[in-house]
């Protein structure tokens, strides 16, 4: 065995006798036979090449040379104890990276997500927005490590949770004719003008507008804007013309516009997708809460 490969229980025998100023307190410390202390110590003066200690009947104390290498020792079992302390955390997802993608608002996974970092603090989450395809296929490429996307779709789709269903929700200027409404069908809203995110849901909220009107046949009017959500209900304000939401209203909703819910099927089921193979750790802790919150909805 090369010289430098030293069992680390060595080490502690000679940092512990150290401290306790005999070999035979440090083993009771240890709790091993003083024999074992004894002869471990004896072994890391024969590897080092230099005596550690000083040995009399009043017990043992460090050489200069061994003062010298205690202490350069100390810091090195400090570094191994961070080093353990911290692979240990990552392991149980304690610490460590979480990418999630988003094709549905963020604002429907805020519960989820305060319970998440409450019991994972350190560990850091990004989040990544895109269409319920695109995020599907960041899943399957291993660049997010879990997606929250408004369907599940085709062949090869990740392992996936259906979580709730959610209504959608028509925005309208309040000077439009169907703001007072307090629910609205679609075969009400075949002239109307849609406009809707290009990334996020949108997407989704396009295709189930032109599947359900070409029932009525109609084809829909949707033009798709590079924008956000918030974006989107100010240009509502301004009479672009009228957008579709899901989930909770927006907080920060324009002040002249009007939310409608849509009557009957109009729903857009929100589902999590991820792959078994991921062995992220803080993925884990995550799908625990998404488990326990989709058992309950």
């Amino acid at each position: 065995m090369p010289k430098h490969l030293v069992d680390f229980r060595l080490f502690q025998y000679a940092l512990t006798s150290a401290e306790q100023g005999s070999f035979r307190q440090a083993a009771a410390t240890l709790n091993v036979q003083q024999s074992t202390v004894s002869r471990g110590v004896r072994n890391l003066e024969h590897r080092v090449g230099a005596a550690l200690f000083e040995r009399d009947h009043s017990g043992i104390r460090p050489t200069p040379a061994g003062d010298q290498f205690l202490q350069e020792a100390t810091l090195g079992f400090d570094h191994l104890k961070r080093a353990l302390e911290r692979a240990e955390a990552l392991q149980r997802g304690d610490h460590g990276e979480l990418t999630v993608g988003v094709s549905v608002p963020f604002a429907m996974l805020g519960t989820l997500f305060e319970r998440f970092r409450a019991g994972h603090g350190g560990v850091s989450v990004e989040i990544v927005e895109g269409t319920s395809d695109g995020c599907r296929s960041l899943v399957q490429q291993r660049q997010v490590d879990v997606a929250f996307v408004a369907r599940i779709s085709g062949n090869g789709t990740p392992r996936s949770l259906y979580l709730r269903d959610e209504r959608m929700v028509l925005v309208v200027p309040k000077s439009h004719p169907l703001a007072g409404a307090s629910r609205l069908r679609l075969e009400e809203l075949c002239r109307e003008q849609f406009i809707l995110g290009a990334s996020g849901v949108g997407p989704d909220l396009e295709q189930h507008l032109t599947k359900r009107m070409a029932k009525l046949g109609v084809q829909p009017r949707v033009q798709l804007h590079r924008v956000g959500l918030c974006n989107l209900i100010n240009m509502v304000a301004l009479g672009f013309g009228v957008t579709i939401v899901i989930g909770p209203p927006p907080r920060v909703a324009a002040d002249d516009v009007v939310l409608v819910p849509l009557a009957g099927r109009n729903i857009v089921p929100v589902s999590a997708v991820w792959m078994e193979s991921n062995p992220n750790p803080a993925l884990k802790g995550l799908l625990d809460i998404v488990r326990e919150q989709a058992s309950v909805s």
